[in-house]
């Protein structure tokens, strides 16, 4: 089973219903890939190894210059008043001293000015002459590397950014992420605060338990969401149902919106009660090619303008959670096509449901249109990003949020309206800062034998 229950701007393969919720060109695109040669790994090693000797060279002599005046590396303010600097620049250094690896340290490295005022203070006040010169001689060498390698600090940054990802809780790409955020933001005239993605899992009723059939429900918003140029249009949903071709196919299972009288309304699967900051009304709707599409029409910049806006559906009789020889995998997926400060995605599985174990959450980019099925060198296009899935037990209590306040609200909600009990299901959460736009996030879990 692979359950394409996707957030997107193309038409992604699917096996199940398609739920778009994010800007689209609506364009079909095969996903393009490169091949032919690849870098060795050799080269990278000698690089980090480069790196990591000049920055270790660095803080040795950096502890010895602090040494030299009997002054203790942590505490850099007591050396500012004891050579007479600002304390920002002696703050600088303790921070290269104490940083576990270089992309920490790169960021405080002074400028040339800072640094020749900061040796020449050291020389001043008793430290000896070769311990200066040696740290001379590491700030030197580093700016030697840097111009070999990078020709810049900046790229170098984000070189190592990228690199520290692949070793740790992907915290080094936070920085780099939110720059990113700032110029997506000001290329296309739009942000949100957080987007909020929730799939549920609940065993189909009137059917045998060993067929594993489960009814899946989707939540899906944007909380904060506002343009910052009146002239920016922007889809926020769009729905459809497509084949592995991409072509267009009627829905399979029972689909129906959660909010009944939104959607004879308006036919488009609105939460009104959770939808804030302007009405129904002003949302553009119209049919492209077999898909009902919403769109956010021009309207206010900044404060004035920022709304929620949520919907949902279910999906009666979705899928089996058994495998097949064609479906090893069960998978949710959402697109990130817009920029966004804080994403949660959120997999709610009844405690009825076993199997929905050894899940993963990957990014994958989509520079080239869709990504990949999972068995077509997907890993391929996988961003240097870990991220933990994190099992929060059982009940509304632990779906609570402060991306959110009132998701367990919007839980109660919605549970209620098609006859779920919260307290029998887990929640299984995704948390990420700055999500880069242009990417899928792919939350996925081995079906059973």
């Amino acid at each position: 089973m692979e359950v394409f229950v996707a957030l997107s701007d193309s038409k992604p393969p699917t096996k199940r219903h398609t739920l778009l919720f994010t800007p689209g060109t609506g364009a079909y695109v095969d996903q393009i890939r490169q091949t032919g040669a690849t870098m060795t790994g050799n080269s990278d090693k000698l690089f980090e190894q480069q790196i990591h000797d000049a920055f270790e060279s660095l803080r040795a002599a950096l502890v010895d210059l602090f040494a030299s005046v009997h002054v203790d590396k942590l505490k850099p303010y007591p050396l500012a008043r004891l050579l007479d600097i600002n304390k920002n620049l002696t703050w600088k250094v303790s921070k290269i001293i104490r940083a576990e690896r270089p992309s920490e340290a790169l960021r405080h490295i002074p400028g040339p000015g800072g640094i020749k005022l900061l040796l020449d203070a050291f020389a001043s006040h008793g430290a000896a002459a070769e311990t200066v010169e040696r740290a001379r001689s590491a700030f030197d060498a580093l700016d030697k590397l840097i111009e070999h390698h990078t020709g810049d600090r900046e790229t170098l940054e984000v070189m190592l950014d990228g690199l520290a990802a692949r070793e740790s809780d992907g915290a080094s790409l936070v920085a780099t992420r939110k720059l990113a955020f700032r110029g997506n933001s000001g290329i296309w005239g739009m942000q949100t605060r957080a987007r909020m993605t929730t799939f549920v899992m609940a065993p189909s009723k009137d059917k045998d338990p060993d067929s594993a059939i489960f009814d899946s429900m989707l939540i899906t918003g944007l909380v904060g969401l506002q343009r910052l140029r009146p002239e920016t249009p922007w889809t926020l949903l769009s729905l459809a149902s497509y084949s592995d071709d991409g072509t267009l196919r009627e829905p399979l299972g029972n689909p129906g919106p959660l909010n009944p009288s939104a959607f004879a309304e308006l036919g488009i699967p609105l939460l009104h009660k959770f939808c804030t900051g302007g009405t129904q009304e002003d949302l553009a709707i119209h049919t492209e090619g077999g898909e009902t599409v919403v769109e956010l029409p021009v309207g206010p910049v900044g404060k004035r303008g920022k709304r929620d806006i949520f919907f949902g559906r279910i999906d009666r009789e979705f899928a089996s959670l058994h495998s097949s020889p064609a479906d090893q995998t069960g998978e949710f997926l959402t697109d990130f096509m817009l920029p966004i400060e804080h994403c949660q995605f959120d997999v709610l599985v009844h405690k009825d449901l076993e199997g929905v174990d050894d899940c993963t959450f990957k990014l994958f980019g989509r520079l080239y249109g869709r990504i990949a099925a999972p068995n077509d060198r997907r890993d391929d296009s996988a961003l240097p990003i870990p991220i933990e899935v994190r099992d929060l037990g059982l009940g509304l209590d632990a779906m609570a949020t402060d991306i959110y306040p009132r998701y367990c609200e919007l839980i109660q909600d919605t549970f209620l309206g098609v006859g779920f009990d919260p307290a029998e299901f887990r929640t299984l959460r995704v948390t990420l800062e700055y999500p880069p736009m242009g990417t899928t996030g792919v939350f996925s879990f081995p079906l059973r034998k």
